[in-house]
């Protein structure tokens, strides 16, 4: 099966074996890496530091008092190294540079540690401090974070350099000791860091993965929402997202007492424009129009829709009939002012558009298809008028019924 062949393994995880990465992600490993390493090392340092601890006061007791002195002045350094390391840790500004001072201070740690039993001469404290090795070698592997080619390096360097320092100023190294304690551990916390960190790749692989597919999953809801709602031609609302704005504003309205306008405008002629030009022509003629009426939704409920074919709609709520008579008029004027060539609509050859104008208070008495009814007759009053003009709903006179002598009569 495809989910357990090794080569689509190495095509889905690239470098993981070989711990590294290419170069982008790399990039990304490392740094991602090194925050892990130095959130777990603000802690891990307290119970190294124990462990130290334990190390000193067990081999102080069982070293001979003649050397306990020399023991305690040289290996108190390790401790300081620890110490330092993890008061470096708890500054969030140098974590960037955690692989720097917890790879120096693991390198100064084995190198003591290797270097201090080349200076003592009974057997018995020999062993002991072979111990501290053990304990070095096991901390920096596996408890300090450092990705598998820095502690590889940072253990074989600081022990090659202490061994150095053993035989150039110490009494050297016994290797048949050495190679139980330092090259048996070595090669056994390489092992065990080695895997650590291909486990570490492979879930910062697999985190990232899921991480852009929830980015990409995320970003088509978005597009499909904003689909949904967005007339594809124009870039405006469509009737869909209209409706729901209506409803809406119509009940925040009526909430706060405030009155509620619908313009329904439309493109004169329009079906003679497209007849004569063409309907690509049409398409782009309604996009410039889309754009002119964009700019007349610029407070928070405001809403510029196409509302289908050549017609548009404006919602605006809190506008009163003196304003939304102002808005229509210089949207009429607007268009004009564009100079977009229409043959067939004389008498002014350019495109224009008539306006239907419809205001209301909200009330529970009264519903937004009616306002949106009553846009749609000021529309038509407004084309019956001669088009290029605008016209502001006005219900017709109440008409009271009178009897009088059996006739029926309007008052």
């Amino acid at each position: 099966m495809a989910e357990t062949d090794p080569r689509s393994r190495r095509v889905v995880v690239p470098g993981v074996r070989w711990l590294r990465f290419p170069r982008r992600l790399e990039a990304e490993y490392r740094e991602y890496q090194c925050l892990e390493a130095v959130d777990s090392f603000r802690v891990n340092a307290f119970y190294i530091l124990v462990l130290y601890l334990l190390l000193v006061t067990g081999i102080y007791a069982l070293a001979p008092e003649d050397v306990r002195g020399l023991w305690l002045g040289t290996y108190i350094w390790v401790g300081i190294i620890v110490m330092l390391a993890g008061i470096l840790a708890q500054f969030r500004a140098l974590d960037r540079y955690f692989p720097v001072y917890a790879g120096a201070g693991s390198f100064l740690a084995v190198m003591l540690s290797m270097a201090i039993p080349g200076f003592l001469e009974e057997p018995g404290s020999i062993q002991l401090a072979n111990v501290s090795v053990i304990y070095a070698l096991v901390i920096v592997y596996a408890m300090v974070g450092l990705r598998f080619p820095v502690a590889a390096l940072v253990c074989w360097a600081g022990g090659l350099l202490g061994w150095g320092i053993a035989e150039q100023f110490g009494r050297g190294i016994d290797w048949q000791v050495a190679h139980r304690t330092y090259t048996g551990i070595s090669l056994l916390g390489m092992f065990l860091c080695y895997t650590e960190e291909v486990r570490g790749r492979l879930l910062f692989f697999n985190q990232r993965q899921l991480v852009r597919q929830q980015q990409r999953t995320q970003s088509l809801a978005e597009r499909l929402h904003r689909l949904s709602r967005e007339d594809s031609l124009t870039g405006l609302a469509n009737r869909r997202y209209f409706d729901e704005a209506l409803d809406r504003e119509w009940r925040r309205c009526q909430r706060e007492r405030q009155p509620l306008t619908v313009m329904l405008v439309d493109v004169d002629l329009f079906k003679s424009y497209n007849d004569h030009y063409g309907h690509l022509q049409g398409d782009e003629c309604l996009r410039a129009l889309a754009d002119e009426l964009r700019r007349y939704s610029r407070r928070g409920g405001d809403l510029v829709a196409r509302f289908g074919g050549e017609e548009f709609v404006l919602l605006y709520p809190g506008v009163d009939e003196t304003e939304a008579a102002r808005l229509a008029s210089r949207l009429c004027r607007t268009v004009r002012a564009l100079g977009l060539t229409h043959a067939h609509n004389p008498p002014s050859g350019e495109v224009t558009i008539s306006v239907g104008v419809a205001v209301t208070m909200p009330m529970e008495n009264r519903s937004a298809i009616k306002l949106l009814d009553a846009a749609d007759q000021a529309l038509y009053q407004a084309k019956q008028s001669g088009r290029d003009s605008w016209r502001l709903y006005e219900p017709p006179p109440t008409v009271r019924l009178v009897r009088e002598n059996g006739v029926r009569k309007d008052d």
